[in-house]
This record gives structure tokens, C-alpha cells and sequence, in this order.
């Protein structure tokens, strides 16, 4: 696939790199027409004041993608998906046209010498060869003009500044007079700058291709160097006649125009549903996600418009800004300020929930700003004073991956790095937007002196290993400081296990089992150790429909018992009517009280089919004769999980065998729910269900399912490839009937009926009773009694004939 991206800014970059991580084998080409390779320019004055040149700012880029520069693209062919410029033609599969915006002026400037707009390295070169010895006129007061207006303020051969603001603000009309004024100061205090609030050109006079003379409402300046900084719009002027385009090329979700060919990314899209245009780095790259997943086909997103962050550092204060989309004029403020800090916080409310922060040296937590802007929940302002103080994390550094002070400084110190490109194994900090790149570069240097030389160092993933635990062990911690019903410590496991002959070496080869068996690193034992200890903390309701209890006696079996069955009984099973002690009314009070009293915190395990066939008549609980149905509706409804055990739960199982008479189903059928976590089997593992159990209570989510909502961790291996009797399968060693010679040699049991090779569980592998056997190890074939309807389809002893498409 040959993918051709017009632009050559940071969206055009991000996805020609994107690109190739997705499909390595796609034909990239950037067109862009700049002289220069692509470059950051956030970091454009540092091109003015020489800091760095074009080079230093520069871009990565895949070493594979082909770049084409100095090509003005003119034309679009959609039918022969062919693109020119002046002098040249490039063919596409798909075309992303990533050209960004083009800054509005007053007046038509290209013929003027000592005027300029500040969006392109070209521009750096003729501000920094005009200004000298000429008044600086800047008009426009946003995010990059400040930057320019400091950058210039800097250089000592430029001696005077005019800013000409058309309104009475700095930076956003919306800020307080507290905040306008505090920036003010921080430009006006050496003398060099003034600020004309309320003014604008009103006339010029212009020879010999110069302005010699300006004329603003309130001021004559003679002699200028005028820089245009008033705004931008999409630079699409080349694709009207091809693309419906309105303020921008229209697109849809996935960032696609009219032609299912053509994408447009970044300020030159409009997002045809929000009628939105992107005006951040961020939205920029979340559109490019987008146009690749569509592109590759692969976790296909739509775009949403989020939560925007900016952040703006110029000489004394620090401006952070956090902005909900729903934001509106309608609003209330609350404004926290420290004159001696020369800080201030303004929260814009609508009916109580926040909608926009704007923090000059402020020293908020960001990232709750953002969960609170998302959330939409009502705004405690005694929390919000409260916590107004910097935080244990420091100064946010980079608001696009919401990475602060300390958090780069634990990575120097626990990984050694020493460069800002070493940073890239570990973090995004400094190349999403690329505005906080110097800051982040000066805490890893700042920094090098904490490193131990003698620590060994840390990879990414021993990193992030580190933090899944923490985050876990919080998790755990959380569970352990409420008062369960039932107690189950490290100590009294430890004593049950040890007054039924169970040795330690027995829990931690147990514990080593179920932590492979998730698919976890080895590092998650201790964990999981400690995970299970406060399986009890969690409320369990456990129901019994149509079904045999066989999922239930797995757990409670009398000689032998096993680790799982142990955890069992300290388990809060608040609610089983097999196992609990209450019963009748007293029973029926306990589960009330629990669905009533624990809403959004109790676990429902559904065993059993549910019977609908005449009103679900079929099934009658408890002494009011409640129907099935009506109990698994009611305590499903405000639980925080709902897991079906066994497959009568997932698909009504035997119960539902032909001819069906009472119309059983599955749990998830039977309540039109799509979010019900299956463990089929008949009967299930306990260890997969104590396997799904960790998983909510560590990560407080599941781990990846399939397209039946099963533990990939447990369903996604063959029973055919891990069974012991695989290689008799391929030796061609078949037991032919019961009590051959082959069944004396535990030979093949495909002959025999064995669904093995349809059939996707960890049998082979977990086994049963304590990691004894399994039906395969004891005999008999495989039914494949996890797989959908395998009583009526797989429940015998006959040779499975796959059945043929008659289409």
C-alpha cells in the first residue's frame, strides 16, 4: 500500500511514523513544500535567537519514509488517485492531506520587507535579519505571539516593542484583570515592551516595498518591523474544487473526506459532526490515530472531542489551561490567588461542574483537573483550596502524556538514562507536542547527580512492571481497610493450610500456577499471594438456577480439599443457597439487604440456565416463588460484575438441550447484556473462576476476553494442542474401541469421539482436583462442554463431522 501524506509539519511526521509501526510494508512518502526537512515549530524562536538552527529542531522521522520538498501540491485526480505539484506527480492508495494552516494578515504583506508572519522557519530568518534597529510591532496577543514577545525581549539589539491588542486582554478575553495584569508585569517591568490595549491599524504607508510609517488608533510608529500574529486558518485553498470543504476539507470520524480514498488530519480537517477544526497538537495526533486504525483496519477508533491542555512557559510565570469542549460564555468563576506567590487559579463553572481551569503558576494537580472536566461532577471548592499547594509529583512538565517534575526525575533515577533520546524507551514526555522539550531536557540533566552509579539499571518493562504492582498492591490495600463479614489474613490461610497437610511449598507452587496461568510475570506472585487474602473483602452473591449444583460441589468436595476450595470457604459468598447457613426468610433478608445497602460494590455469579418459556414458570426460588428470571434480573441490575459459571450460565447448557421444552437460555441472553463475563465448562475450573475474581480485584477490569467474553488467559489454548496424547495423534495411534490395546497405552481418543480439537479451554493444562487429572488423562475424549450448544452438538462418543457449508 502506498500512502502519500501532503504537509510537513508535526501531524504529517506523526503519521508517516505511525504508519510504519502499524505496516512496516507500506510505501510512505511525505510531500511537503518547505525547503527543510520537517521541524517542531513550537520551537521556532529558537530559531530568532539562535539558540538552535533547523536541525535542532527537527523532526524524527522513519528512516523509510520517502520525503519530497520544496512540492507545492496543486492538483488532485481522485479518479487515476494521482496528486501534482508544479513539476511533479505522485501516484497513492490513499492520500492524507496534513497541510495545516496558514496565519491570517490585515493586508496583503508579500511584497512588503519589513513585514512577516511567524509560522515557518523563513519567517524566523526574515524577523531576526528585520528587525534591527526598528521599532517591533507585534499585533496579537495569543500562545505563540507571548513566546515571540519574550524571545524578542531577550535580544539585545532590538531596543523597543509595541504589542497591539484590539480588546483589553492578554491571552484570552476570559482571564480575571488579577491574571491579565500579572503577565503584563512580567513584560512591561524593563521598559522595553509596551502594550497598547484597545488599538489597531488604521492606516499604513508603504515605499519602495516598505512600511515607512504606522498608524494605529492611538500610536504613529515610524519605521516598523510589523509581525502579523492574529490568527490562522485551514490552508486548503488547493482542494476546494476537488473536496467538499467548508471552514475546512470536511471528514467524517475516522478523519475520511468524500472520497473513501482521502483523509485530511490536523487544521486543515473539520470534523463534518462536530464541526470541529483541530487547534492543538493533540488533537492533531488523536485524528491521525484515527485515519491509521481506519487505514490498516486494525482497532478501528472514531475521533472524540476531549479535554484540551495547553501550557505556555515565558520568563516568570507558567500558564496552564484546561478546557472542556462544552465550555460556554455563560459562566461563573472562582479565583484562588497568592499575591506573594504571584499565583492564580480561575475555575470557570456551569451549574456546578467544571469547564475550564486556567492556572498562572499554579500548582494543581492537572491531571485531576482533567478527570474533574471529564467526569462532569459538582466542584467541592474547599478541596480545591485545600489542595492548591504543589503536589507530591512537583509541576506538571508535559500536559499531552500528564508526566510531572518527579516522575522524570524517578525515571533518571531508577533507570540511569542521561539524554533525552534515551527517554524515548520510557516515556512520550517532550514529543507528542513537543512544547515542553527543553524543560523536560533540563530535568534530566538537572538530575544526573541523584543516580547511584552502583544501581543496576531498569528496562521500560521492568518499569511499568513495577508500577502495575504498586498499583495493585493499592488495590488490595483498599479491600483489606473495609470490615468484611468473613476474615481471611496471610496468618489464618497459612493455619488452614497447614492444619490439612498443606505445605507452603504447595501454596507457592499453587500461586506460581495461577499467575502463569493468567499470563502474568513472575513478579505478580507476591501480589497475588496477598490478592487472594482479600478475596473475602469482596461481596459475592451467588445464585443457582436450572442447573445440577455440579460448579458448586467442585468447590466443596470433603477428603482432599484443595487450595482453591479453602479460599472458598473464607470467600464472602454473602449469598449461596447451597452453602450458606440462613435459610428461608433469613436467607432471602441477606440478599436484600445486599442488592439494597451494596449497590455498584457486590460481585453476582450466575450457575444455571434461566428458564423463559411460560414467564419463566418454569423455575421457582425461595419461599415467595420468585421466578428465575425476576431473581437474576433483580440482583444483576446494580452489580459490579456479573460472571456466569458453568455452561448451563453461558448458553442454558443441557437444559437447553433439544428439544428445550422449558426455553432455557444463558445468563447473558436472558438479560439482553453484552458485558457478562462467561466461564463455560461443565463444570467450570475453580482456578479460572478464582483466576477472574484476581483479575477484578487487582486491575479493577478483566483481562482481555474473546468473542464469547471468556479469559483469553483461560480460552484461548486448543484442548487439541496442549493434550498429552497429540503426539499418538500424529503417529497415527488411535484407540479404536474401549479396552483396546491403544487404550491400554492411553493412545488417541479422536476415534472415539474426543472434541478436542474444537474446543478452546486450559483443561489440558490446569487440569482438575488439584492439578491431578483431567478427562483426556483419565480415559475419556473431550466433550467440549465449553464450546456454544456442545450438548446437543458435541455430548457423545461419536467421530465429530464438521458441518458443511451448503452454500
Amino acid at each position: 500500500m502506498r500512502v502519500v501524506i501532503v504537509g510537513g509539519g508535526i501531524a504529517a511526521v506523526y503519521l508517516a511514523n505511525n504508519l510504519k509501526k502499524q505496516d512496516s510494508s507500506s510505501d510512505v512518502v511525505i510531500v511537503s513544500d518547505e525547503k527543510h526537512p520537517p521541524y517542531d515549530r513550537i520551537h521556532l524562536c529558537r530559531l530568532i535567537d539562535e539558540t538552535e538552527d533547523e536541525r535542532g529542531i527537527s523532526l524524527p522521522l522513519d528512516p523509510t519514509v520517502k520525503l519530497e520538498l520544496n512540492q507545492t501540491i496543486k492538483k488532485i485526480d481522485r479518479d487515476a488517485k494521482r496528486v501534482f505539484s508544479d513539476d511533479a506527480m505522485f501516484s497513492y492508495d490513499k492520500l492524507i492531506l496534513a497541510t495545516g494552516s496558514i496565519p491570517i494578515t490585515l493586508f496583503d504583506i508579500s511584497e512588503v520587507k519589513n513585514a512577516a508572519v511567524f509560522r515557518s522557519a523563513d519567517d524566523c530568518d526574515i524577523i531576526r535579519t528585520g528587525t534591527q534597529g526598528r521599532e517591533v510591532v507585534i499585533v496579537g496577543s495569543g500562545p505563540i505571539g507571548l513566546e515571540l514577545l519574550e524571545t524578542l525581549n531577550d535580544m539585545p539589539n532590538i531596543t523597543n516593542i509595541t504589542l497591539l491588542i484590539r480588546g483589553k486582554h492578554l491571552y484570552s478575553k476570559d482571564l480575571s484583570i488579577d491574571s491579565i495584569k500579572t503577565i503584563e508585569e512580567c513584560y512591561t517591568k524593563d521598559g522595553k515592551i509596551k502594550i497598547s490595549y484597545e488599538d489597531e491599524i488604521v492606516d499604513k504607508i508603504i515605499e519602495n516595498g516598505e512600511i515607512v510609517s504606522l498608524q494605529t488608533k492611538k500610536l504613529n510608529i515610524k519605521n516598523p518591523f510589523l509581525i502579523f500574529g492574529t490568527g490562522i486558518k485551514p490552508n486548503i485553498a488547493s482542494f476546494k474544487d476537488s473536496l467538499k470543504s467548508n471552514k475546512g476539507i470536511l471528514t467524517n470520524l475516522y478523519m475520511q473526506t468524500e472520497d473513501e480514498s482521502i483523509y485530511a488530519v490536523g487544521e486543515c480537517a473539520e470534523v463534518e459532526k462536530f464541526n470541529f477544526v483541530a487547534g492543538h497538537v493533540k488533537e492533531c495526533t488523536m485524528q491521525a490515530d484515527c485515519a491509521i486504525s481506519h487505514i490498516v483496519g486494525r482497532e478501528v477508533k472514531e475521533f472524540e472531542l476531549g479535554v484540551s491542555i495547553d501550557m505556555l512557559k515565558v520568563g516568570e510565570f507558567d500558564l496552564i489551561e484546561v478546557n472542556s469542549p462544552k465550555f460556554s460564555s455563560d459562566y461563573e468563576k472562582i479565583l484562588i490567588t497568592s499575591k506573594e506567590d504571584k499565583r492564580i487559579d480561575e475555575y470557570f463553572l456551569k451549574d456546578d461542574k467544571l469547564t475550564r481551569f486556567i492556572g498562572i503558576n499554579s500548582n494543581v494537580d492537572v491531571g485531576y483537573i482533567e478527570t474533574l472536566v471529564n467526569s462532569g461532577e459538582e466542584v467541592d471548592i474547599n478541596y480545591l483550596y485545600q489542595n492548591r499547594l504543589i503536589g507530591e509529583r512537583g509541576r506538571l512538565i508535559c500536559s499531552c502524556e500528564h508526566v510531572y517534575h518527579q516522575d522524570l526525575v524517578d525515571i533518571v533515577t531508577q533507570t540511569g538514562i542521561g539524554s533525552f533520546s534515551e527517554l524515548s524507551d520510557f516515556s512520550e514526555a517532550g514529543r507528542v507536542c513537543g512544547r515542553c522539550k527543553m524543560m523536560v531536557q533540563d530535568v534530566i540533566k538537572d538530575s544526573q547527580h541523584l543516580i547511584d552509579p552502583n544501581m543496576p539499571r531498569k528496562t521500560a518493562q521492568d518499569l511499568k512492571r513495577e508500577r502495575e504492582i504498586a498499583e495493585v498492591q493499592k488495590r488490595i490495600d483498599k479491600f483489606n481497610a473495609l470490615n468484611p463479614r468473613n476474615n481471611l489474613t496471610t496468618d489464618n490461610l497459612d493455619a488452614a493450610m497447614n492444619s490439612l497437610d498443606i505445605a507452603k511449598s504447595e501454596v507457592n507452587s499453587w500461586v506460581s500456577m495461577v499467575t502463569a496461568n493468567m499470563q502474568l510475570h513472575p513478579n505478580f506472585e507476591q501480589v497475588i499471594e496477598g490478592a487472594v487474602c482479600a478475596l473475602n473483602k469482596v461481596p459475592i452473591i451467588w445464585l443457582e438456577l436450572a442447573d445440577c449444583s455440579g460448579n458448586s460441589e467442585a468447590f466443596i468436595k470433603s477428603t482432599n480439599p484443595a487450595i482453591e476450595d479453602i479460599i472458598f470457604d473464607y470467600v464472602s459468598l454473602d449469598y449461596h443457597e447451597l452453602l450458606m447457613s440462613a435459610s428461608g426468610d433469613q436467607s432471602e433478608t441477606i440478599l436484600e439487604d445486599i442488592i439494597t445497602n451494596q449497590k455498584g460494590e457486590y460481585i453476582l455469579i450466575v450457575e444455571g440456565a434461566v428458564p423463559l418459556a411460560i414467564d419463566g414458570k418454569y423455575l421457582r426460588i425461595g419461599p415467595k416463588g420468585e421466578t428465575g428470571i425476576d431473581l437474576l434480573k433483580k440482583c444483576a441490575k446494580d452489580a459490579a460484575l456479573v460472571i456466569s459459571v458453568g455452561s448451563c450460565a453461558f448458553d442454558g447448557g443441557v437444559v437447553a438441550a433439544y428439544p428445550n421444552p422449558t426455553g432455557a437460555v444463558g445468563v447473558a441472553q436472558a438479560l439482553h447484556r453484552d458485558d457478562i463475563i462467561n466461564l463455560s465448562g461443565c463444570p467450570t475450573n475453580p482456578t479460572n473462576i478464582v483466576g477472574t475474581l484476581l483479575s477484578y480485584l487487582m486491575f479493577e477490569e478483566l483481562p482481555p476476553l474473546d468473542k464469547f467474553n471468556r479469559p483469553l488467559w483461560a480460552y484461548s489454548g486448543r484442548v487439541h494442542d496442549d493434550c498429552e496424547r497429540r503426539g499418538n495423534y500424529e503417529l497415527g495411534e488411535f484407540v479404536k474401541e474401549w479396552g483396546d490395546e491403544g487404550a491400554k497405552k492411553g493412545w488417541c481418543l479422536f476415534e472415539m469421539g474426543c472434541k478436542g480439537p474444537y474446543t478452546n479451554v486450559n483443561c489440558p493444562t490446569m487440569k482438575f482436583n488439584g492439578g491431578t487429572s483431567w478427562p483426556v488423562q483419565a480415559g475419556h475424549g473431550c466433550m467440549g462442554c465449553v464450546e456454544m450448544g456442545f450438548f446437543d452438538k458435541f455430548a457423545n462418543e461419536r467421530k465429530y463431522e464438521e458441518e458443511k457449508d451448503d452454500s
